[in-house]
């Protein structure tokens, strides 16, 4: 079996939603309090090397849907399929992504994630770390269709992933696929980052991710979630900087209290919580 590189490595920790309520004008100060807020914590505790810029802007607005059988095949079997597209792009291909994701690395990397298409697609093996510190294992190819193109069965899905059929005993090709939940409207703001090594120069990158429910309240987030993440082509992550990454994920969540929701659902979670 070929080792697949760990490309990202990725914290993530959810926060008190409420907190993040209103229009986009509240919203951004909410983000820029809780950025001021971090950096307090890092500059406090000397964490790291420094720190840039400020959760300030919108980067992107889009919607997303989950996709899965009535009897969630692929989320018993740890798949998540999920189709996304910019706000106000309707003409704009739309981007489908299938997910594994394993606490065991090699059956994380134990799957055929190539395309239907060889030239099409991009593949991503990444670690993600969530509170207090558990660990998943996430290859993912991320893929474009066309607008009118629909995700209505399973075969829809194997013409796109032909390596997932193998791996669902109970696959069937006519079986119907809907999107589970509700479509949710994404905000991503993102701007700051902090340095995490010097020689070579290395940079965590930050983001805040707010869903709505699309149909729901527009300035009542269902789920937040703050992240930073680094990464390497082949894999050169020191002990110095998985140590600073450690202690101010640490750090995090327990002197920021006041923002942390150690309770809330994850954003996969809240998906398949949501009646249709």
């Amino acid at each position: 079996m070929n080792r697949e590189k760990v490309i990202s490595r990725e914290y993530k920790i959810l926060l008190k939603k409420d907190s993040f309520a209103g229009d986009e004008q509240q919203l951004l100060k909410a983000a820029s309090d809780f950025w001021q807020a971090f950096t307090q914590v890092i500059n406090n505790n000397n964490l790291v090397i420094k720190t840039d810029g400020s959760l300030s802007k919108i980067a992107d607005t889009r919607i997303i849907k989950f996709y899965d059988t009535d009897q969630r095949l692929l989320h018993e079997n740890d798949y998540i399929l999920r189709e996304r597209y910019k706000v106000d792009n309707d003409n704009d291909n739309k981007e489908v992504t299938l997910k594994f994701r394993h606490q065991d690395r090699y059956i994380s990397q134990a799957r055929n994630m190539r395309t239907g298409s060889p030239d099409k697609g991009k593949t991503k093996f990444e670690e993600d770390i969530k509170s207090p510190f558990t660990v998943l294992y996430s290859f993912s190819t991320t893929q474009e269709i066309s607008p009118n193109e629909n995700l209505s069965r399973m075969q829809d899905a194997a013409r796109l992933y032909p390596g997932l059929p193998s791996k669902l005993i109970h696959y069937l090709e006519k079986e119907k696929i809907k999107v589970v939940g509700v479509p949710v409207r994404e905000l991503l703001v993102k701007g700051a980052r902090f340095q995490i090594r010097k020689d070579p120069e290395l940079y965590s990158e930050c983001a805040l991710i707010i869903w709505y429910n699309d149909s729901g309240e527009q300035h009542k987030p269902a789920v937040v979630e703050f992240s930073f993440k680094y990464g390497d082509k082949n894999e050169d992550y020191s002990g110095k900087m998985a140590q600073r990454s450690y202690d101010l994920f640490q750090g995090l969540q327990k002197e920021l209290t006041s923002w942390v929701d150690p309770n809330s659902m994850t954003k996969t979670a809240y998906i398949y919580s949501v009646s249709n």
